[in-house]
C-alpha cells in the first residue's frame, strides 16, 4: 500500500453537489488554486447546435496540499467530498492531467479521441433520433466528425450523423 505525501501538491478530484460546478470553480478561483475542470463540445437539438459540457459532471480536478487544504476545500460550499479509496482521497496520477492537458483546445474544450470504427463494424446509436438503433458503420465524413451508418430494422437507410453518437457494439 503506497503512503500518501500530504505536504506535496497533488492533483485530486473533488465531488461536488449536484450542479454545484461553478460555485466550487469560483472558490477555486477565488483562492488561487491550480484546478481543472474538462469540457467538451456536444452537439445537440439534431446537430443544429452546439454546447459545452462537462467531460466529469460533478467533479473537478484540484491541485493541493492535502495536510493544508483538505479542510478548506471539503467544506466549501457546492462541496460533497474527495474520491477516495480506503477513507483517504486518492491522488490523480499526473499522466491523467498532461492527458488532459495535452488534448485541451485554445476554446478550453477537450478533444474527443475514439478508437477509428471498421468498415462493415456494427454500431450502436446513442443520442439523436435514432437512439438505440443498432445500425453498420460505412464511412467516416467530414474529418471524422459524422459518419454514414446503414440501419438495421429499417431496410438499411442510410443516414449521416455524428461521430459523437455512435458508440461500438461489444
Amino acid at each position: 500500500m503506497h503512503s500518501i505525501d500530504l505536504d506535496s501538491f497533488r492533483w485530486y478530484l473533488v465531488k461536488t453537489k449536484p450542479r454545484e460546478e461553478e460555485r466550487v470553480l469560483r472558490y477555486l478561483r477565488f483562492a488561487n488554486y491550480n484546478y481543472m475542470f474538462p469540457t467538451y463540445w456536444k452537439t445537440v437539438l439534431f446537430g443544429r447546435k452546439r454546447e459545452k459540457k462537462p467531460l466529469f459532471p460533478g467533479y473537478v480536478f484540484a491541485c493541493l496540499q492535502l495536510k493544508r487544504d483538505y479542510h478548506k476545500i471539503r467544506y466549501t460550499r457546492g462541496v460533497s467530498g474527495f474520491v477516495k479509496f480506503g477513507g483517504l482521497p486518492v491522488p490523480i496520477h499526473e499522466r491523467i492531467i498532461e492527458s488532459l492537458r495535452e488534448r485541451t483546445r485554445e476554446d478550453g474544450t477537450v478533444k474527443m479521441i475514439s478508437r477509428p470504427l471498421r468498415k462493415g463494424e456494427v454500431v450502436k446509436i446513442a443520442e439523436g433520433p435514432f437512439a438505440g438503433f443498432e445500425a453498420v458503420f460505412v464511412e467516416s465524413l467530414n474529418d471524422g466528425e459524422r459518419v454514414a451508418l446503414l440501419l438495421k430494422g429499417l431496410n438499411s437507410a442510410r443516414v449521416e450523423i455524428s461521430r459523437l453518437y455512435v458508440s461500438t457494439v461489444i
